[in-house]
């Protein structure tokens, strides 16, 4: 899935990596950097949205345009290559939040360990056309109480240049989980590791 290198120049140019498109916006990682960039923006380090399309982008670097893929990557100083690692910066909050994929569509994702599988509402659950009801009905527990709750299997879920296929998944009914929990369903098939302020996974299989 991997965009093609820029072409190389004296410096390098940034590796620069598409993680999501939200509406108007997109979400790149510029040289392990999140950058969130609406159309005509620039970022610090010099890499211009020119266009969004619904899974791809538009940049321009160094005065050269590239198309890049959703999850695709493109730059640094040499081709990229599909190392499936994500840096994923801690929040001011303490909490890790990260912009995913879900079947192929955007999502915003709350990192839980604590979380035994992906985990989200059923608002969300029919915005992404998942068919919760098919899956197995079930009982939770949550802050507001005892709900109603679907085990699901999500066709694949991404987060950067790590994509999984067949990650289980619970959908609940009612307001919660108000943001999209990436649970252990996911998480068991990384490497976790703490790098200063961030979570760094690496794909294990």
């Amino acid at each position: 899935m991997l965009g093609a290198a820029l072409c190389g120049s004296a410096a390098a140019a940034p590796l620069i990596e598409l993680q999501a498109v939200l509406g108007q916006s997109a979400v790149l990682q510029v040289d392990g950097v999140r950058r969130t960039l609406r159309v005509g923006q620039t970022s610090p380090e010099g890499v211009r949205l020119l266009a969004l399309g619904s899974a791809s982008a538009r940049l321009q670097v160094d005065g050269q345009t590239h198309e890049i893929p959703l999850g695709g990557r493109a730059g640094g100083a040499l081709p990229a290559a599909p190392t499936a690692t994500v840096r994923i910066p801690r929040g001011d909050s303490g909490m890790y939040h990260t912009a995913g994929t879900i079947n192929g569509q955007s999502v915003e994702f709350l990192v839980d360990t604590g979380a035994t599988t992906v985990a989200m509402n059923d608002a969300t659950a029919r915005a992404l056309g998942i068919d919760y009801r098919a899956g197995s009905r079930g009982l939770v527990e949550t802050a507001s109480g005892i709900t109603e709750a679907y085990a699901v299997t999500l066709r694949e879920v991404g987060v950067g240049s790590i994509r999984l296929p067949n990650v289980q998944a619970v959908v609940i009914r009612g307001a919660q989980p108000s943001r999209t929990l990436l649970g252990m369903s996911f998480l068991s098939r990384t490497q976790i590791e703490h790098a200063q302020d961030a979570l760094v996974l690496r794909r294990k299989y």
